[in-house]
């Protein structure tokens, strides 16, 4: 029988075996009997299997050198081709619209799977693992027992580099201190922070200007923000230590300017503005008051002239009154982001995600500086986890 003819038969044997029972695998593929130690544990004899689950590292040894690929036939045709024109690829056969494509070297099976899947096309291979020297395997009831590592040959998808270690999570069975079978594993994500990249900006900036109002002068600037076309939020309450509704209650009982009461708020009367009295009455209580600013908001306005004019018209009238910004964006973020040395890749075009920041974006800025978390399946990005302004 060619050689040909027997990576497909395996393939799509494999294939049809991962997919009806992935804990079968392991147990069915475990490599070996690991050393001579003896497992401890909660309830457990070294005579007895335990099953379990367990968080180890995993290293990908190799791979075989051949990738089962379905999915988009035309496209995965267009990449196989360019493959054996790059010399990478030996051969390929279709069988059934799977594609099973023999490679020259174990070596590129990432990288050529990583070409097919550009294509939208989905790609397994067969990869040898094997776990750390020691395992530590927990059951459903909590018991514990540390075993010997051992190895295992499954399909996967190939994101991994040969020889490279990752933490994963699996279910194994031990017997005499030994993992003699694993399955349903999952390669844990890497978590990356604090990767700096220039990105693009997508999208027109939304910029908002917020005009914060002392509180004293809150009943006298919500005319003064309506006839400067600002959105206003009055505050008439004030916070103190958060404490029972009934304490808060007891301790404003009798003053008029009070509406109501709740844990950690104390409402006023829209009109009242004398918060050194609110102050005193409720320090005499043992309560310390904080009076919140009200808010003037202007927003996706070009530039920061209304609201200065409405801090110079607040002040006018003696009222205490700061101007801030905040924007918000649309960004694509590149489609390689490179962290210590080490590529990631995203998705072809690149990642498009919204950001937020304060003060004022550079006039007609097009791109800028941004500082992102992400998590990582080998080098592909597969989520986005943070982006801040750099």
């Amino acid at each position: 029988m060619e050689k040909k003819t027997i990576y497909i038969i395996f393939a799509v044997g494999l294939v049809l075996l991962f997919l009806i029972e992935p804990f079968a695998i392991g147990m069915i593929n475990s490599a070996g009997k690991g050393g001579n130690g003896s497992g401890t544990g909660t309830n457990f004899t070294s005579v007895e299997a335990f099953t379990g689950t367990a968080v180890a590292n995993i290293t990908i040894v190799r791979y075989e050198p051949y990738l089962i690929v379905s999915g988009n036939n035309s496209d995965a045709a267009t990449v196989n081709e360019r493959l054996i024109g790059q010399g990478k690829v030996a051969y390929a056969t279709w069988n059934a619209g799977t594609l099973v494509v023999s490679l020259k070297s174990s070596k590129d099976v990432p990288a050529a799977a990583a070409e097919f899947e550009s294509g939208n096309a989905s790609v397994l291979a067969t990869a040898y693992l094997t776990t750390s020297p020691k395992v530590m395997v927990t059951n459903s009831t909590g018991s514990k027992v540390e075993a010997e590592g051992n190895s295992i040959s499954m399909q996967m998808r190939p994101l991994y580099d040969e020889g490279s270690t990752h933490e994963a999570q699996f279910a194994a069975r031990v017997e005499g201190g030994q993992m003699t079978g694993m399955g349903q594993i999952t390669i844990l994500p890497s978590v990356i922070k604090g990767a700096l990249v220039e990105a693009k900006i997508s999208s027109p900036p939304q910029e908002t200007y917020s005009v914060a109002v002392a509180w004293k002068g809150r009943i006298e600037a919500k005319q003064l923000s309506a006839s400067a076309g600002a959105a206003y939020k009055e505050k008439s309450y004030v916070y103190v230590a958060n404490t029972s509704k009934e304490a808060l209650e007891i301790a404003v009982a009798g003053k008029p300017y009070v509406t109501g009461a709740q844990p950690g708020i104390i409402s006023i009367q829209n009109n009242y503005t004398d918060s050194e009295t609110i102050g005193r009455d409720l320090l005499e209580k043992g309560f310390t008051a904080v009076f919140p600013d009200s808010v003037a908001t202007f927003s996706n306005v070009s530039n920061v002239s209304s609201p200065n004019a409405l801090v110079a018209s607040l002040k006018a009238s003696n009222i205490s009154a700061t101007v801030s910004a905040d924007w918000s964006a649309k960004i694509r973020l590149p489609s390689e982001i490179v962290k210590d040395g080490k590529a990631y890749f995203g998705m072809p075009g690149g990642i498009e995600l919204a950001i937020e920041g304060t003060g004022v974006l550079r006039q007609n800025a097009t791109a800028m500086n941004v500082s992102i978390d992400f998590e990582a399946a080998g080098s592909k990005i597969t989520r986005i986890t943070a982006v801040n302004p750099a």
